[in-house]
């Protein structure tokens, strides 16, 4: 099985966007400049993605409204942490814009943009700037789905049939509750979906799409397994649309857009205009492109698995509602808490999350294929929400941004999902053959193409791994056997992974190492190898 979960392997930071305060400055260099927003746009010379300029005031320029009162409890020192930790990984990965947010109790700590919402026009990312949140829409849907249930128009243990009376016999078993929790055993759109072998030839009907689905086979009975499925959530928004009577787009506009006060949020339409949308980016071969995945290419009635549209500001609201009344507190917690598969074991997704405890603090996320994520944490109503408009980076900066502000838990034995940490002492040979400097080599399973510079270090017994080596900023975490004979690392995922590493040895004494992404027991997948970079064979002295 291969869950299509955008993983965390490696968490980069960064250096200091240069703080400038109060005015906008009227130049013929086209320089903009707000308070708490860094936007650089040299006017004279072609932008590319690495052109950050610090700028100094200037008599020409006039006091305008800041669009924030901000940092009411971060450290002036920590906030210029984070924006140091934001510069460094937009040049590095080649980000051209992000807007951020950092609330506590709903209420905004640290707001602020960076870069540009599009280089071939030289336009700044603004509070205004709306990004596509792609697979963050999820958790929304899902949001729809639970106001039905609490009109008591459904209930979400209800199998689907119900409302869709000409579902395929093979889906019988499939529930509305299995559907949000991605168990429902419907495959991932364009991995073995019948819906994803469409071309593009205009608008998809409601209707269209549906019939594509019909034809999906499924992947494990309902309720067994975990498979991260678009088409599962297509489905919700096509329960939305044939129970409420209303076109999808309607309902979401009417029962979440409007009562959350998320003015500029909208669902993906390619036949409309729309104010301030940012352009999309991706990179190929070390550059940056437009990006062409092909939700941007397939235009359809329904978006339930990630249409939504919406500015820093907007999230902003959204977050303000899901602290507020929309929802009852028993819906909230069954939309935060841990799904349980049949057999007992936890599938480490809620309704539209990744939910997880950590050390008994509950946490919940979500990234989207735009290059976007929203991580919050419950027991402290923290949450870090990051838009940016760079589809390939590795998603790791609202995780990064808690261990700064120091609120990232510490994972506790009884965390662990690979197995037990081994009460045995490893042997000091195996040791030995675990260090050394190696490329990390993914395979198709993983969802980076590029080798990561990796150091496994022995130090005083214990067992260290680093990455990315070659990074200003690289993090480092301890090692430790667990009961299987793998070693695990030691650190928590948004997205409820963990990352073990297979010691082989044959009998010529050759040793390879084979890294595993893990969601839960039994779920493991082969992701990539360890290459030493000497060229040397895998433990060879």
């Amino acid at each position: 099985m291969k869950i299509l979960i955008i993983p965390f392997f490696f968490l980069f930071a960064f250096c200091s966007l240069y703080a400038q305060h109060g005015y906008v400055m009227a130049t013929t260099e086209g320089i903009v400049v707000e308070k708490e927003i860094k936007t650089y746009l040299p006017a004279t010379s072609p932008i590319t993605v690495n052109q950050f300029f610090p700028i100094s005031q200037s008599t020409l320029g006039f006091p305008i409204h800041s669009y924030y009162d901000l940092e009411k409890t971060i450290s002036e020192e920590k906030s210029k942490e984070i924006d140091s930790y934001i510069q460094y990984i937009m040049e590095d990965q080649k980000i051209p814009g992000l807007a951020l947010a950092i609330t506590h109790n709903g209420e905004v700590q640290k707001k602020k943009t960076y870069g540009l919402a599009s280089i071939e026009y030289n336009v700044p990312v603004s509070d205004s700037s709306v990004f596509w949140i792609a697979s963050i829409s999820k958790h929304i849907t899902c949001t729809a789905i639970m106001l039905l249930a609490q009109d008591g128009i459904i209930d979400i243990d209800d199998k689907i049939n119900e409302y869709l009376p000409d579902t395929p016999d093979h889906w019988q078993d499939i529930t509305i509750r299995h559907l949000m929790t991605h168990t429902s055993g419907l495959p991932e759109s364009g991995k073995g979906s019948e819906r994803g072998e469409r071309s593009v030839k205009g608008t998809y009907s409601a209707e269209e799409m549906f019939n594509y689905a019909k034809k999906d086979s499924l992947a494990f009975q309902p309720g067994t397994d975990f498979l991260y499925s678009d088409e599962g959530i297509f489905l919700l928004g096509y329960l939305i649309h044939k129970i409420s009577g209303m076109s999808f787009k309607e309902f979401m506009q009417k029962r979440i857009f409007d009562p959350s006060g998320m003015n500029t949020a909208y669902l993906m339409d390619h036949f409309e205009i729309h104010p301030n949308q940012v352009t999309g980016y991706a990179k190929k071969d070390g550059l940056i492109i437009p990006d062409r995945n092909y939700w941007r290419l397939l235009d359809t009635e329904i978006n339930a698995a990630g249409g939504v549209y919406a500015s820093i500001d907007d999230m902003i609201n959204w977050e303000k509602t899901l602290l507020g009344d929309l929802l009852t507190p028993e819906s909230k917690r069954s939309m935060w808490t841990p799904h349980s598969l049949n057999d007992g074991n936890n599938a480490n997704y809620g309704f539209g999350w990744n939910a997880q405890s950590i050390n008994g603090e509950k946490i919940i996320y979500h990234p989207g294929v735009a290059g976007t994520e929203f991580l919050r944490f419950l027991d402290n109503d923290i949450s870090i929400i990051v838009l940016t408009n760079q589809a390939d980076y590795q998603r790791s900066i609202a995780h990064k941004i808690s261990e700064i502000l120091e609120i990232s838990p510490e994972k506790g034995e009884d965390d662990f999902i690979s197995g037990r940490i081994s009460k045995q002492t490893p042997h000091q040979g195996e040791i030995e053959k675990m260090v050394g400097e190696y490329l990390f080599i993914p395979n198709g399973n993983f969802y980076l193409d590029d080798p990561i510079e990796i150091r496994i270090s022995a130090e005083k017994d214990q067992v260290w791994i680093e990455f990315p080596t070659n990074k200003k900023y690289h993090n480092k975490y301890k090692m430790v056997k667990i009961e299987n004979g793998k070693w695990v690392q030691l650190s928590w995922d948004p997205v409820a992974t963990e990352f073990t590493y297979d010691l082989q040895e044959d009998k010529d004494g050759a040793v390879t190492i084979s890294v595993f992404e893990n969601y839960g027991p039994g779920i493991s997948i082969h992701i990539g190898e360890l290459k030493r970079r000497d060229n040397e064979t895998i433990g060879k002295r």
